[in-house]
């Protein structure tokens, strides 16, 4: 995998699970607003405790997701910190800036104190190279492991 893509993968987690949240709060919503609906006067009671008690168990299924999407964004989040901090003062400075904290370029370039053009450009792929390096050797010997594991 290519270091760019694997680093990216950061942010994607992290709007998946912020989209989940959003999604999960409208469904607490709107169990709420039928909670206070079914309290009003009753003219049939068949099919409304049903409703209530599918809405209920969306919302426990859609939590149990959620926290588990968490746990493996949290997961990966410290795998690849453990990857870019094998990576020089600077490249590492600049890859938690950029995608653990979501930085713009031109912020990361002034906390830096140094030029738009440099961080974007050379700084950054002088980075990506540093990482994609770690993710290659750390692949190597995964499948080095492996072939020994297959010949004892």
């Amino acid at each position: 995998m290519k270091a760019i893509d694997y680093l990216k993968q950061i942010e994607v987690m992290d709007a998946k699970i912020n989209s989940n949240i959003e999604e999960l709060a409208q469904l607490e919503a709107l169990a709420t607003k039928t909670t206070s609906v079914l309290g009003g006067e009753r003219v049939q009671s068949s099919g409304s405790q049903d409703k209530m008690a599918d809405c209920v168990v969306k919302i426990v299924n859609m939590q149990a997701e959620l926290n588990r999407q968490i746990d493996e964004y949290i997961d990966f989040k410290n795998q690849a910190r453990d990857v870019i901090n094998e990576c020089d003062a600077d490249c590492l400075t600049l890859l938690k800036k950029r995608y653990f904290l979501y930085k713009r370029w031109e912020e990361i370039a002034v906390e830096m104190n140094f030029t738009y053009q440099w961080v974007a450009g050379g700084l950054h792929q002088r980075a990506l190279a540093q990482v994609q390096r770690v993710l290659d050797d750390k692949g190597n010997r995964m499948i080095e492991a492996v072939l020994k594991e297959g010949g004892e």
